[in-house]
């Protein structure tokens, strides 16, 4: 399967987790292409409900994909404006299969982790993709590159 891992990294957590998501995508015998999201503007680091004008200069064509990944972090209990904006910005994502991935701070995924990826799945189905199983990744842990590695062969495995 080729698929696009897009996502958007203010601190480098979740671009670690990405580049862990190719690796192990990679490894199971899939090709992952990785790319971080830029933008015109900088992005103001608030909640996903807050406006804000936001011009991704660089989205990728889906078509070329067989899924698409959506990650980044988790801002104001929810997804990153940013991400968010990708997916409403994104065409031809209908019938695609798309998945998302959170970073986030607090130790338990209802802190915002849950609500992210549930989001993330309701923008997805609105532009007609097939939302697939979500990740989310606490940097709360003993080993944050062992978590990672953990939450990423979950995905992985429930994407079959």
């Amino acid at each position: 399967m080729k698929i696009c891992i897009l996502y958007h990294s203010q601190s480098g957590v979740t671009e670690s987790f990405a580049n862990v998501l190719q690796e192990v995508l990679q490894k199971a015998g899939h090709s992952a292409d990785c790319l971080k999201l830029a933008t015109l503007n900088p992005v103001k680091q608030a909640s996903v409900r807050d406006k804000q004008e936001i011009k991704i200069t660089n989205l990728p064509d889906p078509e070329a994909y067989d899924m698409i990944m959506f990650g980044g972090p988790v801002w104001a209990f929810g997804p990153s404006p940013l991400i968010v904006a990708a997916i409403k910005q994104m065409d031809h994502l209908q019938g695609k299969k798309c998945c998302s991935f959170v970073t986030m701070g607090f130790p338990f995924r209802w802190m915002g982790g849950n609500a992210a990826i549930g989001y993330m799945a309701r923008e997805l189905r609105a532009k007609g993709a097939v939302p697939q199983a979500g990740a989310i990744c606490t940097r709360f842990s003993k080993d944050l590159k062992v978590s990672m590695q953990s939450r990423a062969k979950e995905l992985i495995l429930q994407l079959g």
